[in-house]
């Protein structure tokens, strides 16, 4: 098997791992959004710090204070990023909240442009529009179900993701590792003071503990190292199209585990949507080959 094969399949499976937040957040009993958050980042930060111990060993302390000014804009991104996903398929549906997350490729790309004038494509230009119109579908079906909040999570996740993507670009010689431990020891002891200061209570049930814990371990710690080990092998736009396995699943997951089905509109506003991602990943694959 050659390193490109095992890079895919190393997507693949951080596909399948990232897909579980939607079912373990519906598993659980009634841990709040920003609980959800804290312990699952407890769960993310002592599973990253194991791995990374036994990875850099005696480099470890080295690796961890050379992320740089550009890793600290990557970890402040990707708390704002778990943090709202976690808040999104809280506050409406998994499918609404993940076929919005869906646009990340397309608002990674928009915002290289903004910040770092990157030259966008015409195809991603096309793929945009496009994916708009899958939005205003699942939006106008969100506002007849109260799930508007949830969608403006959604939304600010989508920046806070894309704007670490662009911090990716800049810093594509930093290792970025470190920078996913950094920001779950981050939001779990920032959430954790911050629930105390406003007596919001820290207690939630030994379930909802373990499925937060477990969510940390092996759907954000596992998926995203994976996808960033692979990073290295596979082509952006391949790794763009497999990662897509996530939003397929999510609400697969949801819909099999607890019935939670989709509306007609986030059906219609998806499909739409997984169809402008595709198609700037195909053309941005042709390109890179030609």
């Amino acid at each position: 098997m050659t390193d490109y094969q095992r890079a895919v399949i190393m997507v693949i499976l951080a596909g399948v791992a990232l897909s579980t937040l939607g079912i373990g957040t519906r598993l659980m009993d009634s841990a709040s959004g920003l609980q959800v958050v804290m312990y699952r980042s407890v769960g993310t930060a002592t599973a990253m710090l194991i791995f990374l111990s036994l990875r850099y060993k005696a480099d470890m302390v080295k690796r961890f204070t050379s992320v740089g000014k550009v890793g600290i804009a990557a970890i402040g991104c990707l708390c704002g990023a778990s943090l709202f996903i976690v808040l999104a398929v809280t506050h409406t549906s998994v499918a609404n909240a993940m076929f919005i997350i869906s646009l990340a490729p397309l608002v990674a790309g928009l915002l290289a442009w903004l910040i770092i004038r990157e030259r966008v494509s015409k195809a991603t230009l096309i793929a945009s529009l496009i994916a708009l119109l899958g939005v205003l579908f699942i939006v106008q079906g969100a506002i007849s179900s109260d799930g508007v909040l949830g969608i403006v999570f959604a939304f600010l996740m989508l920046l806070c993701y894309g704007s670490f993507s662009v911090c990716l670009r800049i810093g594509k010689d930093i290792d970025m590792l470190p920078c996913v431990a950094w920001h779950a020891v981050a939001l779990a002891i920032g959430l954790g003071l911050s629930l105390e200061l406003f007596g919001i209570s820290l207690s939630i049930s030994t379930k909802d503990f373990a499925i937060c814990f477990a969510l940390g371990v092996f759907q954000l710690a596992l998926g995203t190292t994976l996808l960033t080990l692979a990073a290295k092998q596979v082509p952006a736009a391949q790794l763009t199209l497999l990662a897509m396995l996530e939003i397929v699943l999510n609400p697969l997951w949801v819909w099999l585990g607890v019935g939670e089905t989709p509306t007609a509109s986030t059906l219609i506003g998806g499909a739409i949507i997984m169809g402008a991602v595709a198609y700037q990943a195909i053309d941005a694959s042709k390109t890179s080959q030609s």
